[in-house]
């Protein structure tokens, strides 16, 4: 099913509240939720019914006029509130703390390191690692090289903005078929894909998949 614009539903007042719970007050423009002193700002969109049977929220951010950050994520639920909430919880824990330290410059458990690319140095700010494992029994192990791989793939890339960001998602469907999806800056990128699926990934009958952000910012 395609998502049509106007299916959409405006989640102004959950952004609020997210940036109140850590310490934000802030001014709502046009949807655009602006933590005070800030140059940045965010809005978001839910789907009740981006599928048959998932909802997908879509949040963008604006970083400046010239470069919009956007990042969509399913949810799953019985009802259209357990797959919002389930969709808002996603989103929390996979790229709003990057952002929040990144962005805000407020102190969060974010991994952040200091990395080449080329011959430019950025901070990068590695997210948590986002799984959903449906076999009960083992619980799930990425490659041993999936972290350096993903470093690798980012420091071979040509970078010139001050800021860059990439989302990595794998998924075993059934034991033979898999897909990857990456993005980097908003637009898939298929090498990076190619290099992700090669990986060692562990065979299995159930539906797993992994999904991390990083966000990059020139120092």
């Amino acid at each position: 099913m395609v998502v049509q614009k106007n299916e959409a539903q405006e989640i102004t007042q959950l952004l609020t509240e997210l940036f109140k719970t850590h310490g934000f007050e802030s001014e709502n423009y046009e949807g655009w939720i602006i933590p005070d002193g800030s140059d940045y700002a965010m809005r978001g969109y839910w789907y009740p019914q981006a599928t048959e049977t998932t909802g997908q929220l879509t949040i963008e951010i604006f970083i400046n006029s010239e470069m919009i950050m956007v990042e969509s994520f399913a949810g799953i639920g019985e009802d259209s509130t357990q797959k919002l909430k389930n969709a808002f919880s996603s989103f929390v824990h996979h790229d709003f703390l990057v952002l929040l330290l990144a962005l805000w410059n407020k102190e969060t458990s974010i991994k952040q390191e200091r990395w080449r690319v080329g011959e430019k140095s950025y901070i990068a700010y590695i997210g948590e690692q986002g799984v959903i494992n449906y076999d009960r029994e083992k619980p799930l192990e990425t490659p041993q090289n999936y972290g350096e791989k993903i470093k690798s793939l980012i420091s071979s890339e040509s970078l010139d903005k001050e800021f860059h960001w990439f989302t990595f998602f794998y998924a075993n469907l059934n034991g033979l078929d898999s897909s990857a999806e990456l993005l980097k800056d908003n637009i898939r990128w298929t090498t990076g894909e190619k290099e992700i699926k090669a990986l060692s990934w562990r065979r299995s009958n159930h539906y797993y998949a992994v999904r991390q952000f990083v966000f990059l910012k020139k120092v």
